[in-house]
């Protein structure tokens, strides 16, 4: 049949105006307060990560925040699964990592001029001789992100790895860049270029075009999975104990639409992959490659426990809704690395539960992970004490994300979520009055002082209370004619100081703050948010106005005294 000459532009158009109606339905419910094109990168960045399964943290911690970005929208580095935050974590060791940049726009074709941005972000990014602090034409985010890269690919320089280098870009073009036209050669420029700063680099452009970008939004990953069976046993409550050949744990359960191991699949709360150098991990890849006809695999291996909505038995066949893996990850990430070859034998032993109810559930991830070593923190999400927060942050019409990715999925507005460490940042810099410690080392402080950041004792309402105030606060900033630098320093500075603003206390207590929740779930006065930005930009510009300043321990007893001075009692 031969088509019409008029059917492809009009198709592409339609592609267009689809993902025009995809994006708006999506910045309705997410992204409101947004403009427009803030709100198409963090779109872009959410479909090209898709497969990540990002939180909205974790987007956010990317984001290179717009102005003095050096023309790259978002970068974000992973080694194994893993994504690099930006504390200075050591990372376990990987044999992968991958550095993933962005750049998106709303023009409707692909320019040389995008790329040539790429490229001098790169000859910033790859040149170790120049300090990031010396590159004083970008901003801080972005000065933070070159660091990051180069501090943590600096530790996995000397190990078995492979790198890639991925660029994104994504516009509203309706065809890829045809080979040989200025688009393409700038490309095939910068990708020589890459190459000679990291020779053993494998280096992509990814060029995502609306078709391509409406595909990623409409595609939503399973929540179901059905898996053949050899043998079960199912439970009058549904649950089900089974064993599955290793082959087909890794195909129907572990490998994602696009083949890649799905991470959505392992509970977030628990814990990560502890690296192909890890002795017990050594052990689990020696017992899968040295096959036995005498010995099966389940009985070498404490087996698999997942966690899940619905699990029904048809044939040989088990369905089984939003499954999550919440015990066995190890195993999980080094069957699915052996790539199990068709016709082994060799079954897992699988233990599927129904959990009653959230508490429930939270009992059956710790129950099922104090047989080996686990940091604390790791569980710390399915206390009771977060059940809790969330319960009475809903109050609020705020959504606890204590269950990464949980009220993303359901596309709750971006403001009105909160996050497990933004959460913690707020409580840190406004109950504890410590907004160093929240804008420059939030995860070791609350790792270290973990009973002092969330306590049963207290109120749940401070925790509402203090994350009012941060939300308030950040976007007041927003609005005013301060540097993008000076929102991300001044911000926890600010916060502390509107907290005793409100309370007419320098240091208020913590019952004071959470009865402040009745004040801070209406607006707080513009008056009062002027004034207590005002208050640190004097400090802050006092001190020398710069991130470390911001970071340190002299700003905040500045910050102090300076409470002392005005609303002590």
């Amino acid at each position: 049949m031969i088509k019409s000459s008029l059917e492809v532009p009009l198709m592409s158009e339609l592609d267009i105006r689809a993902l025009e109606a995809n994006f708006n339905a999506w910045k309705s419910e997410r992204a409101p307060h947004m403009p427009d094109d803030k709100a198409f990168e963090w779109y872009a960045a959410d479909q090209v990560l898709k497969d990540r399964d990002l939180s909205d943290e974790e987007i956010a911690c990317g984001n290179l925040g717009g102005g003095d970005d050096g023309g790259v929208d978002a970068i974000y580095l992973f080694i194994g699964d893993q994504l690099v935050r930006d504390e200075n974590t050591p990372y376990r060791p990987s044999e992968s990592v991958d550095l993933v940049l962005i750049q998106a726009t709303r023009e409707t074709g692909f320019k040389e001029e995008r790329i040539e941005k790429f490229n001098s972000f790169c000859r910033d990014l790859f040149d170790f001789t120049k300090p990031p602090d010396s590159l004083v034409y970008l901003n801080s985010m972005a000065r933070d992100a070159i660091s990051r890269f180069r501090k943590q690919y600096d530790s996995v320089l000397a190990t078995n790895h492979t790198l890639t280098v991925t660029f994104h870009y994504v516009c509203k073009s309706i065809k890829e860049p045809v080979p040989n036209d200025k688009v393409t050669h700038r490309a095939a420029n910068l990708v020589v270029f890459v190459r000679s700063m990291l020779s053993a680099a494998k280096v992509t452009i990814d060029y995502w075009t609306s078709q391509k970008l409406l595909a990623a939004a409409r595609r939503n990953p399973s929540s179901k999975v059905v898996v053949p069976v050899v043998k079960v046993f199912q439970t009058d409550d549904t649950c089900a104990v089974c064993l599955i050949k290793l082959k087909d744990y890794a195909t129907h359960i572990l490998q994602s639409e696009s083949g890649k191991l799905n991470t959505r699949i392992f509970e977030p709360n628990v814990r990560d992959y502890l690296g192909p150098r890890n002795p017990v991990n050594d052990d689990i890849r020696t017992t899968l490659a040295e096959v036995n006809p005498r010995e099966d695999f389940w009985w070498l291996n404490n087996g698999i426990t997942i966690v899940a909505t619905s699990c029904s038995l048809a044939g040989n066949k088990l369905s089984v809704g939003d499954p999550e893996v919440v015990n066995g990850l190890q195993t999980s990430h080094e069957i699915f690395g052996q790539r199990i070859p068709d016709g082994d034998p060799r079954t897992l032993l699988v233990r599927v539960i129904i959990p009653t109810d959230e508490r429930s559930r939270s009992k059956i991830i710790k129950a099922t992970n104090y047989q080996t070593e686990v940091k604390d923190i790791s569980l710390r999400a399915n206390d009771i004490i977060h059940l809790d927060i969330e319960d009475r942050l809903k109050l609020y019409n705020l959504f606890y994300d204590r269950k990464k990715g949980e009220y993303r999925r359901l596309r709750k507005p971006l403001p009105q979520i909160v996050g497990p460490e933004a959460l913690s940042q707020s409580v840190i810099a406004i109950a504890l009055q410590k907004p160093d410690e929240a804008r420059a080392r939030p995860l070791t402080y609350l790792n270290n002082n973990y009973a002092e950041v969330f306590a049963d004792k207290y109120d749940k309402d401070l925790y509402a209370t203090c994350i009012l105030i941060d939300r308030q606060v950040a976007a007041y900033l927003e609005i005013e004619a301060v540097s993008k630098d000076e929102k991300r320093d001044l911000r926890y500075y600010v916060g502390a100081i509107v907290c005793s603003r409100l309370a007419h206390k320098s240091r208020p207590s913590i019952p004071e703050i959470a009865a402040l929740v009745s004040i801070c779930v209406l607006p707080i006065d513009q008056q009062i948010l002027e004034f207590c930005t005002d208050a640190a930009i004097t400090v802050y510009k006092k001190l020398g106005a710069t991130d470390k300043i911001a970071k340190s321990v002299n700003m905040r007893t500045e910050m102090l005294n300076m409470l002392e001075g005005n609303f002590g009692v």
